[in-house]
């Protein structure tokens, strides 16, 4: 299961896939925070289109004006190496943490479009937030369905073989 706005082209593809998916998410989540709109989107109001696909797997996307004229260099740098297409060349975690934006105590003062942008599509918002809730209804796991053994039951072989050495060293060592 996946939100078609933040999916890594890997996993609309048969390849597997890794954690480096989740950090082309948080590229496309930065992308959004800084300019009130996702880098794909379908142009046809579908759920994922197959242009959108297309975009995604390519990694086409662009920072248009004016929403972007006022956001730093690196920022956009940031981004793009979150936006690899190739898993492999993607940032990881640890260099996004250490990344010089991202560490940096200074905050510019240049406006964002972003609050303009999401004014602007009020009307969307509302079926944004019904697509949110059915997609993480789906992720949501039912506790009540899930039948979990308790630990006596349990037929684990490592829980096995730690009851035994435990019982060996109880024997050999009775208190």
């Amino acid at each position: 299961m996946f939100l078609d706005t933040v999916v890594a082209p890997e996993v609309l593809g048969p390849e597997k896939y890794d954690r480096s998916c989740d950090m082309w998410s948080l590229g496309v989540i930065m992308y959004i925070l800084l300019c009130g709109y996702p880098p794909f989107f379908s142009h046809h109001g579908l759920a994922i289109s197959p242009g959108m696909k297309r975009r995604i797997c390519k990694g086409q996307y662009e920072f248009p004006n004016p929403e972007w004229s006022d956001v730093s260099e690196e920022a956009k740098q940031l981004i793009c190496h979150l936006l690899k297409t190739e898993p492999t060349q993607r940032m990881s975690i640890s260099e996004f943490i250490n990344h010089p934006w991202i560490n940096s105590v200074e905050i510019p003062q240049t406006p964002l479009h972003t609050s303009r942008v999401l004014h602007e599509e009020q009307d969307v918002w509302e079926k944004v937030k019904e697509e949110m809730t059915n997609a993480l209804q789906t992720m949501r796991v039912d506790y009540d369905q899930i039948k979990i053994k308790t630990i006596e039951d349990s037929t684990n072989p490592l829980l096995l073989k730690r009851r035994k050495k435990t019982k060996n060293t109880a024997v050999q060592n009775p208190g």
